[in-house]
């Protein structure tokens, strides 16, 4: 049996890891919802500057680890779009470059933007959202 040289052995090792170093994270920019993923669980929101991944109609405590669950416009509820939003500690976790900034409840509603988040394990998380 042929002998695969060492170098070719070594790139298809690696492949798979690089794969999942590049899978889109909630909160990346975006053009379609195929750049955030191939399995549509992940959404482009494009209505956001330079887009971003999102999943919408997620639930308390459900999204991805670096992600929050926050519901905009709250009342009534029917009006409400609930997604998992890039969660933060601040500025420098957002795309600053884009207008994202990192915020809470409290700096929207002081702003006049009804949100809330949704999660019970972290109903003070801060996460990215772009300047009005």
């Amino acid at each position: 049996m042929p002998r695969l040289p060492l170098a070719l052995v070594l790139a298809f090792a690696l492949v798979p890891g690089l794969a999942v170093g590049c899978t889109p994270r909630i909160g990346d920019g975006c053009q379609a919802s195929a750049n955030c993923s191939i399995n549509g669980d992940r959404l482009c929101d494009t209505s956001q500057p330079g887009g971003a991944c999102i999943v919408f109609d997620c639930q308390a405590d459900r999204c991805p680890d670096d992600a929050v669950c926050v519901r905009f416009n709250p009342a009534p509820v029917r009006r409400a779009v609930v997604a998992c939003m890039q969660r933060c500690e601040d500025d420098g976790d957002c795309r600053e470059s884009q207008g994202y900034r990192c915020r809470g409840v409290a700096d929207l509603e002081a702003d006049g933007l009804p949100v809330a988040v949704v999660d019970v394990a972290r109903p003070d998380a801060r996460f990215c959202v772009a300047d009005p």
